[in-house]
């Protein structure tokens, strides 16, 4: 009975009617995996970043 409710599952996963699905877990596994990369120096780097573009109009290479 286990190995058919696994069949099943990877049958309806692979599916059409679940493309988005797959894609979804997909992307939820690469932001936590790029979350748990977040380091406290790559924050100040960020935030310093964006507050510079606040005072120079003329440069948004940011993305803030």
């Amino acid at each position: 009975m286990r190995n058919f409710t696994l069949i099943l599952l990877l049958a309806f996963l692979t599916s059409a009617c679940s493309a988005t699905t797959g894609k979804k877990m997909i992307q939820g596994y690469n932001l936590s995996k790029n979350i748990a990369g977040i380091t406290q120096a790559g924050m100040k780097e960020e935030a310093s970043n964006c507050i510079k573009d606040i005072f120079d109009t003329s440069n948004r290479g940011s993305g803030c």
